[in-house]
């Protein structure tokens, strides 16, 4: 498959890493002899966003430790910060002690829908979190517009660590502007990895497109739209928005969407990722196709990188399956 991707067809994988490993990864606490007693921040998964979590501590002084791959024990106290891939997340919260959960701070905010949240009693408990920034691999943080929000007990932490020690803007949100907020990163991230490589596919070049180019070419702009509103008419038709809220809010959301894109210009979403997370992603959205609302031009961009729909599909039918029979 080329950069931009092409018609032959891609694997979709549906199996998840364990995280087997059996001892907290050493040496990780950092502290001043002021912060003696204090909470310590706890970050599971050692990725961008876990490694920038973890500088954002570092430059404010805060006790904290990397978890990576098993949790045989934990700080007695303090936020969890769980940056890792939505489809290790049943991995995580498995090895959570049960009376921490309201420590939870989930980052994969906009990949879990209520129905994910309330089939593992963490709806309501855990704090969620909307990231709007890029991580670099160094622990840099880029602010992505100011979109970044937080729902849940630990909200305040978020927004202190962020703002303090990132320059990240983070608001603290009620669940119903939190649910918006988390739809529409749900919406960019199904699909800008995808328009980055389809948009480029169509006009036949060896390359994927940055997020940059993709809103401010003509053709990507529309077809950032036409997508958005599909999606969005299904998110809408599942519960997820308001249905009185009309056209200025669907607008307003979808304005944001080209934001975001237009302050991480060079950013090309990564395949990979998306592809592991595709029941979190354009799975969602594919599993709730309707004889009115088929979803053709979802389908149509994926077709035409090599991505089965009906792959996707099945891979958000099959975690909620082995959830109920679990």
């Amino acid at each position: 498959m080329s950069a931009a991707g092409s018609p032959a067809r891609v694997a979709v994988g549906r199996s998840c890493r364990g995280l087997r490993a059996s001892r907290m990864s050493p040496a990780r606490c950092r502290a001043d002899a002021s912060s003696s007693g204090a909470d310590t921040v706890t970050i599971v998964g050692r990725g961008r966003v876990g490694t920038t979590i973890g500088k954002m501590c570092e430059s404010l002084g805060v006790r904290h430790a990397f978890v990576t791959r098993g949790m045989a024990s934990f700080p007695p106290s303090g936020p969890i910060y769980v940056a890792t891939h939505a489809s290790d997340l049943d991995d995580v919260l498995a090895l959570v002690p049960t009376d921490r959960a309201n420590d939870l701070v989930l980052l994969q905010g906009g990949l879990l829908r209520d129905d994910f949240l309330q089939r593992r009693g963490l709806a309501g408990v855990a704090t969620q979190v909307a990231l709007y920034m890029s991580a670099s691999g160094d622990g840099t943080a880029r602010d992505g517009g100011g979109g970044t929000c937080a729902c849940g007990p630990r909200a305040a932490d978020v927004r202190e660590l962020l703002t303090r020690g990132g320059n990240v803007r983070c608001a603290v949100v009620n669940e119903d502007d939190f649910r918006v907020a988390s739809v529409g990163k749900l919406c960019w991230t199904s699909a800008f990895w995808l328009l980055c490589r389809s948009v480029a596919a169509e006009r036949g070049l060896p390359r994927a497109l940055t997020v940059g180019e993709v809103v401010d070419s003509e053709h990507g702009a529309a077809a950032v739209r036409t997508l958005a509103r599909e999606l969005l008419d299904c998110a809408e038709a599942s519960g997820e928005l308001d249905d009185t809220a009309g056209d200025e809010a669907r607008e307003a959301m979808t304005r944001a969407m080209f934001e975001y894109s237009r302050s991480i210009p060079s950013a090309v979403p990564s395949l990979e990722m998306a592809l592991k997370e595709g029941g979190f992603r354009n799975g969602w959205f594919l599993a709730r196709r309707t004889v009115s609302s088929p979803q053709r031009t979802h389908e149509t961009h994926l077709r035409r990188i090599g991505v089965d729909p009906d792959e996707l599909a099945a891979m958000y039918l099959e975690q909620n399956a082995i959830l109920d029979a679990g």
